[in-house]
């Protein structure tokens, strides 16, 4: 590009006039985005205004993202204060130039085409027609950046995809990985998602993209194929990668990795590293695509698995408009609200004074409050520390919007809240929010649940207006909005946030294709105890087992050798401990040690190698496992397994072996699963005491596919009786007894129990324990009962025991879903070819299914032929 326009474009920024115009233009295109008009907002003479433009002309010009951004920020704004034709048509020229055809369509359709000559008509269509490209079938014009990655996706064995939240990464990755199924007979792939939100979510996608091709497997559930099919994509987590990885010799084609900034997450990132590792090490010409919404050093973290080239595709430019605001009330006035435009450290731009309906002295209702006066002019999300808080927060914006508006009537809200009481608990709080329009959302909700919220929100009108939201969000779903508002940069119980994490939620503010700006309010910024919204902070990528050996190097070497520190769930440092050193001591038993230490191994660690191998090789002497036991099960304690195993072998040798072997939970006999459980936690994690009982027993309905209701409501039950028995005995002791929980408090709780311990715990706990009774019986010559091991730990990640129960699983249906539609058919073993079949020809109205179970239907293509 030109060296001409880079010098122009340096000359033009470097003026203090330039930043004051800029500044004005910003500020009064803030204030034209909110819902209430202000007063005193800035304004921009027209003569500065054509001089901005005429900057943003030339750094249009120019390769730099931060020139390319300040050229669209000027014309967006222009769009949104002006109807001059000829302002408007200078604005659209630079979005040409810019390559960001979706804001241009948007732009065109809500503020007209401006006064445009023959010449700029065709310079548009032409230059539109360089980057429209066939996506299923139609063509569609992406953004420059998008066909930048468009184009490389077919050259690139190893490619590098980071961009802004809304930039349309997994767009045309997910539309690469459809075209390149479809293009051959022979075929796998799989896309890895960091949560099981993310992972339906992409599913969805690509099962509704190659809905008329039954000779593609699409598939969440880590299993071979029973139809053989030649060509398959998998959408996993990292976890279910590793499962599939542990059953399946084949190689992949194509490797997606999204979020791919999980790879400094402690022991999952461990995960992903070594499933990476093992797929480049089965096929050198395997294709691996990372995405991450803004990150620096993948280079470093994917030469560790074997991959030296990596092609980067970075920008920093967003294709809408994200302004962040500061919230902040002015003192003495308790219902004026002070916004601020936040430009960078120490530069903000006045917008001016807005007086709110609602008082503003209390700081605990003030979220909700900036929410609803800043907020109501489009979709808003509100960040939440946890989801209590989230419930909390909720609470307050439906108690203000009832007493607006006491009796609603937006059908699909009430179909909405009719689903919760139905399909979730009676007398769950969230069924009432849901009518007046406010949500929570949170990761351990029911995946039903939750995307039924999502897709509430994205209506364009109607449908909920306001959602308050965890990190969940942050981990790259897809959910939009007009608004976004942050109040605190802490988690949890006070922790700091990831300033990146944080950037990334706030880059929800704005839709591609669906409008060209997005604001981020930042409610009492002033206040907070670090800013790092100031400027953008990227994700620093690296790898989760170099840091671990970095910064814990003597009690991994510990561990190694025997001294495990003791499990405590919420302590991630020891789960990254226990699982660096089960790794180890996995790859000594393999003979990889040398190779893979020198691949982790921090610098300053080099001279240890020696070290480390010899005391994770003589781990893997001691305790004697098969290496490809230890490789699958490497996050488990191996001298855990290797107790669990000697216990099994008892077991077998006393003629006990109906105790010990697994069936499926609709035929297992009372107290299999018990004392499975308890011993499983017993010999590998040493824990006493009957929470493996009490695990079990939810654990049972949750395989048995029992619904929700039924499932809460033993739940809340057997919570009652524990408090009523604790009331008892405060009473007898004159002592005060704890105030009972809310119901919603305990469905959070059992939320937990089912998604952190049952469906993720228990998961990696339930598939070592089948792994070691195989290698048992197989041992003991009793090869004939392996076929009668039942696999419950898939069992327990699906919430479901039949095959058609699975088959509605792979069809990317949730667990709700499944678990009520395999009621409707009298065949339990059908296939997923047979279960879409079924699906296509099914009476939804005859069956009464609720409108959400048939929306998740839709959404995924599974009844366009369903006979009505």
């Amino acid at each position: 590009m030109s060296t001409f326009a880079h010098d122009l474009s340096t000359r033009l920024a470097g003026h203090t006039s330039f930043w004051d115009y800029l500044g004005q233009l910003q500020g009064a295109g803030a204030a034209r985005t909110l819902a209430k008009p202000l007063s005193d907002a800035p304004t921009l003479e027209l003569e500065k205004l054509h001089k901005l433009l005429y900057c943003a002309s030339v750094f249009a010009q120019t390769e730099k993202d931060e020139l390319k951004r300040l050229a669209q920020t000027i014309v967006l704004n222009t769009l949104l204060l002006h109807e001059d034709g000829e302002l408007r048509e200078r604005s659209l020229d630079v979005l040409t130039e810019l390559g960001n055809f979706p804001g241009l369509s948007h732009a065109e359709r809500t503020y007209g085409v401006g006064d445009q000559s023959l010449l700029g008509r065709i310079n548009r269509k032409v230059a539109q027609a360089l980057n429209t490209v066939p996506i299923n079938g139609l063509p569609v014009a992406l953004t420059d950046y998008q066909k930048q990655v468009w184009d490389s996706l077919p050259t690139s064995r190893a490619l590098a995809i980071s961009a802004p939240t809304s930039a349309g990464k997994s767009y045309v990755v997910i539309e690469h990985l459809c075209q390149q199924a479809e293009r051959h007979s022979k075929f796998a792939a799989v896309y890895i998602a960091p949560t099981r939100a993310l992972l339906s979510e992409v599913h969805q996608k690509i099962q509704l993209r190659l809905n008329n091709r039954d000779d593609i497997r699409v598939s969440t559930v880590p299993s071979l194929d029973p139809l053989q099919r030649t060509c398959q994509i998998f959408v996993l987590t990292q976890e279910r990668l590793q499962v599939l990885l542990s059953i399946w010799n084949g190689a992949f084609d194509v490797v997606v990795v999204d979020e791919a900034q999980n790879l400094s997450d402690q022991a999952r990132g461990m995960i992903l590293q070594d499933c990476l590792q093992t797929v480049i090490s089965r096929r050198s010409t395997t294709q691996l695509v990372l995405l991450a919404p803004g990150a620096t050093g993948l280079l470093e973290v994917v030469r560790a698995i074997g991959v030296e080239a990596l092609r980067p595709e970075f920008t920093g430019v967003s294709p809408v408009l994200q302004n962040r605001i500061i919230v902040g009330k002015v003192k003495g006035r308790p219902k004026e609200m002070r916004l601020q435009l936040l430009r960078g450290p120490n530069e903000r731009v006045e917008i001016g004074n807005l007086v709110s309906t609602l008082g503003l002295d209390n700081k605990s209702t003030r979220l909700a409050a900036a929410a609803l006066e800043l907020g109501c002019g489009g979709g808003s999300l509100a960040y939440e520390t946890g989801p209590r808080e989230a419930e909390k927060t909720a609470l307050q914006l439906m108690n203000e919007l009832r007493r607006r508006h006491p009796n609603p009537q937006d059908k699909s809200l009430l179909d909405l809240s009719a689903f919760i009481r139905q399909h979730i608990h009676p007398e769950y709080q969230l069924a009432a929010m849901v009518v007046h329009g406010v949500a929570y959302h949170y990761g351990r909700m029911p995946s039903l649940l939750r995307e039924a919220i999502e897709s509430s929100f994205k209506q364009p009108q109607a449908g909920l207006q306001y959602l308050v939201c965890t990190t969940t969000l942050a981990q790259g779903i897809n959910l939009p909005a007009r608004n976004v508002f942050i109040d605190t940069p802490k988690r949890g119980r006070g922790v700091n946030l990831d300033p990146a994490l944080l950037w990334n939620f706030a880059g929800r503010a704005g839709r591609l294709s669906q409008d060209v700006v997005g604001n981020v309010f930042l409610v009492d910024y002033d206040e907070w105890d670090s800013r790092p919204l100031d400027e953008f902070v990227p994700f620093e990528v690296t790898s989760a087992i170099t840091t671990t050996l970095s910064e814990q190097f003597d009690r991994v070497i510990e561990a190694v050798q025997g001294d495990m520190p003791a499990v405590r769930p919420w302590d991630g440092e020891v789960t990254q401990i226990r699982a660096c050193a089960g790794l180890l001591i996995a790859k000594a038993a393999a003979g990889l040690s040398e190779s893979f230490l020198a691949a982790v191994l921090p610098a300053e660690r080099l001279t240890s190698k020696l070290e480390i191998m010899e005391a994770a090789v003589a781990a893997a002497q001691r305790i004697g496992l098969p290496a490809s036991l230890l490789h699958a099960n490497w996050t488990i304690d191996p001298y855990g397994l290797r107790r669990l195993y000697n216990r099994l072998l008892e077991k077998i040798d006393a003629g006990d072996l109906d105790e010990i072997l697994p069936m499926n939970p609709r035929e297992a006999p009372e107290g299999l699963y018990q004392s499975i459980f308890m011993r499983i936690l017993r010999e590998v994690d040493q824990q006493q005491g009957k929470f493996g009982a009490l695990v079990a027993g939810l654990a049972l309905q949750w395989m048995r596919g029992v619904p929700y209701p039924v499932i809460l409501k033993y739940w809340v039950k057997r919570a009652r009786a524990a408090e009523e028995r604790k009331a008892q005995e405060a009473a007898k002791t004159g002592s005060r007894s704890k105030k009972p929980k809310t119901v919603d408090a305990l469905i959070r709780e059992a939320f937990d129990l089912i998604e952190e311990v049952v469906r993720f715990r228990f998961v990696q706990l339930g598939k070592a324990y089948r792994d070691l009774l195989i290698f048992a019986l197989q041992e003991k010559g009793l090869q004939h009962r392996v076929p009668e091991v039942y696999d419950f730990a898939l069992a327990l990640e699906l919430g479901v025991s039949t095959e058609t129960g699975t088959a509605f699983v792979e069809l990317g249906l949730s667990r709700i879903a499944a678990s009520a539609l395999e009621d409707l058919f009298p065949d339990s073993s059908m296939t997923a070819a047979e279960a879409r079949q079924a699906l296509r020809t099914l009476d939804v109205t005859a069956n009464e299914l609720s409108p959400v179970i048939v929306a998740e239907l839709d959404r995924l293509g599974l009844r366009e032929l369903a006979a009505e």
